[in-house]
This record gives structure tokens, C-alpha cells and sequence, in this order.
């Protein structure tokens, strides 16, 4: 396996458009038809409101999250074209 880089991993997405806007990068926003339906939405909502309430903690859960382990057997599904 080849080891991602993420070199935005800490950057918000406000961050990012503003550093593609100001860059003359293409950028465009559409969300996947599936979207509105997907249970991340519930999470992204909850993810919100607790950042509305404390700046740092999607910082926080990122830094918990790099320390955890995922089993290889763990079963995920095969993804879709949207």
C-alpha cells in the first residue's frame, strides 16, 4: 500500500477555497446526488455544532483519530459512481 499525503489535513475547507481562490485554482462545489440521503450529514451536523461550541475540537477528533488502528478484516462497501 502507498502511504497518502495529506497536506491539508489540518487546513478548514474555508482555508482551502480561499487558498484555491486567491491561487487561480479551479475549484467548483457539487455535492454527490446522494448526499441529502447519507447518514454523514447527521455526523457533519453534529461535527458543527459541537465546533460552534468549542473552536477546536474537529482539530481535536482529527489528532484522536490518527491514533487509532482499524482492523484489516473490517468489512466496508463497495463504493458507487455518482
Amino acid at each position: 500500500a502507498v502511504p497518502r499525503c495529506k497536506p491539508l489535513r489540518h487546513a478548514y475547507e474555508k482555508e482551502i477555497v480561499l487558498y484555491a481562490y486567491f491561487q487561480g485554482l479551479d475549484y467548483f462545489s457539487t455535492e454527490c446526488v446522494y448526499a441529502p440521503h447519507a447518514y454523514r450529514g447527521h455526523a457533519r451536523n453534529l461535527l458543527k455544532d459541537l465546533e460552534a461550541t468549542r473552536a477546536s475540537t474537529v482539530a481535536a477528533l482529527g489528532h484522536s483519530g490518527r491514533r487509532l488502528a482499524v482492523a484489516a478484516e473490517v468489512a466496508t462497501k463497495t463504493l458507487g459512481a455518482c
